[in-house]
C-alpha cells in the first residue's frame, strides 16, 4: 500500500482548460478540462504517489470524471479562441482532503464489486451431431461452481439454485432466453449470470502408437450477464489446451470435467473483469417518476437528462421501457454513482416542475414530479 502524503485541505490553483472548435459549447467543454487540470495540480502530489496501486489509471480516470465536488470556488479568469481552439482560464480553490477521500471510496468499491454474487448455468451437449438434446446442471456447471466458491466468490444459494433449476428455468437455458435467466438470477439476488454451453463435436479417427483413437472438438461458450438488467458483460469462448481423444467413438462427460477443470480460473478472472469494469464505468439505472405523463417525459424531462454530463451515449442513454397509470418507467445509462443520479434529479430546472426524490435503493429511483398549479 502506497503511503498518502500529507497534503493541506485546500489549495488554490490557476488551470487553463482547452476545447475543439470556438463556439459556446467549445467554451464550457474548455471549462470542464481546466476544472480537471486544476484538481489535477492542486491533487498531484497525491495522485503521483499512487501510481503503483493495482489499476490506477482506471481509478483515476473515474475519479476525474466529474471534479465539481473538490472545488470550492472558482472564477473565470480569461477566455480566448485561436481561430481553431478555445482557451478558459480559472482560478479555483480546491478541497484536497475531499478528493482523498473520494479516491480512497472508490478504491475500496473497486474492491468489493470485483467479487460480485453469482449464479452459474450451463447446458451440456456431448455430440451435437446426434439428436440426443443438451443438459443442464451437469458436469461442468459443478466444477465452476466449485472452483467459484474455492476462490470465496458468493454464489446463489445451493439449495436455492437447485429449486430454480425447474422446466422453466431448464427450457430457457435450453432455449437460450438469457433474459429470463436473468429475471430468476435478479429475483435470488445475484449480481451477475454465468451463462453457457459445452458443446463436444466429432472430429473424426486418428492413429496414434497404432491405435485407432476418436478426435473432439471441446469448447466452452460462456456469457456474463448483468442479473438486474440482463445486458451482456462479456462473451468468451474457452477451448482446451490439448485436444481430447477417446478410445470409443463417444465423447462422455469427462471431456466436460476436463475442460472446466482446465478454464475455471480464466472464467472466473474474465467474469470477475467484466463487473468489475461495469461497476467502475456506467451503470443503468432504473428511474419511476410518478404524477409524470408521456409527454412530460418526453418533452420536458429527456432534454434536460441528456444535457446532464453523466448521462452516456446521448439520447440512446435515456430509454422509457414503461407507462402505466401516469407512471414512467426509463433506464438511464449513467456514468457515476446513484447518489449523484438522484442530486441530479433534484436540482433538474423544469418549467412549473420539481422533482423529489422518494424512494432510492439498489440500482433504483422512484421520483415524483410535483406540478405548480397554474
Amino acid at each position: 500500500m502506497v503511503a498518502m502524503p500529507a497534503m493541506a485541505q485546500l489549495q488554490r490553483v490557476t488551470a487553463t482548460g482547452q476545447a475543439d472548435g470556438t463556439n459556446s459549447k467549445s467554451a464550457d467543454e474548455a471549462l470542464k478540462d481546466a476544472k480537471r487540470k486544476a484538481v489535477e495540480q492542486a491533487c498531484g502530489v497525491f495522485i503521483n504517489a499512487q501510481t503503483q496501486v493495482e489499476n490506477f489509471q482506471l481509478i483515476k480516470d473515474r475519479i476525474l470524471a466529474d471534479v465539481t465536488g473538490y472545488i470550492t470556488e472558482y472564477k473565470p479568469n480569461k477566455k480566448w479562441n485561436d481561430g481553431t481552439y478555445t482557451y478558459v482560464e480559472i482560478i479555483a480553490v480546491v478541497s484536497t482532503a475531499k478528493f482523498e477521500d473520494a479516491w480512497s471510496h472508490f478504491a475500496q468499491l473497486k474492491e468489493d464489486v470485483g467479487n460480485p454474487r453469482c449464479m452459474v448455468v450451463i447446458t451440456e451437449d456431448n455430440d451435437v451431431d446426434d439428436k440426443n438434446p443438451a443438459k443442464v446442471n451437469g458436469i461442468c456447471q459443478a466444477k465452476l461452481e466449485s472452483f467459484f466458491l474455492s476462490k470465496d466468490v458468493e454464489l446463489v444459494d445451493k439449495t436455492v439454485s437447485e429449486a430454480v433449476k425447474g422446466r422453466d428455468v431448464e427450457l430457457a437455458a435450453l432455449g437460450g432466453d438469457t433474459a429470463a435467466l436473468s429475471a430468476v438470477a435478479a429475483k435470488f439476488s445475484a449480481d451477475v449470470l454465468v451463462y453457457g454451453n459445452a458443446e463436444a463435436k466429432a472430429g473424426g479417427p486418428v492413429t496414434v502408437g497404432g491405435k485407432t483413437l476418436y478426435r473432439w472438438d471441446i469448447q466452452l461458450n460462456v456469457k456474463a450477464v448483468q442479473a438486474d438488467s440482463a445486458k451482456i458483460l462479456a462473451v468468451n469462448n474457452y477451448r482446451p489446451s490439448k485436444p481430447h481423444l477417446t478410445a470409443s467413438s463417444a465423447c462422455g462427460d469427462d471431456a466436460f470435467d476436463k475442460l472446466a477443470t482446465e478454464v475455471a480460473e480464466k472464467v472466473l478472472r474474465d467474469v470477475a473483469e467484466a463487473w468489475r469494469k461495469r461497476a467502475t464505468s456506467h451503470h443503468t439505472f432504473e428511474i419511476r417518476f410518478l404524477n409524470c405523463t408521456r409527454n412530460d417525459f418526453r418533452n420536458l424531462i429527456t432534454p434536460e437528462l441528456v444535457k446532464l454530463r453523466g448521462v452516456q451515449q446521448g439520447e440512446e442513454g435515456v430509454k422509457m421501457r414503461e407507462l402505466v397509470s401516469d407512471t414512467v418507467t426509463a433506464e438511464i445509462y449513467w456514468a457515476f454513482d446513484l447518489n449523484m443520479l438522484a442530486d441530479a434529479l433534484s436540482d433538474m430546472a423544469l418549467p412549473g416542475i420539481s422533482i423529489e426524490v422518494k424512494e432510492q435503493s439498489g440500482n433504483r429511483i422512484v421520483a415524483e414530479l410535483k406540478k405548480q398549479q397554474p
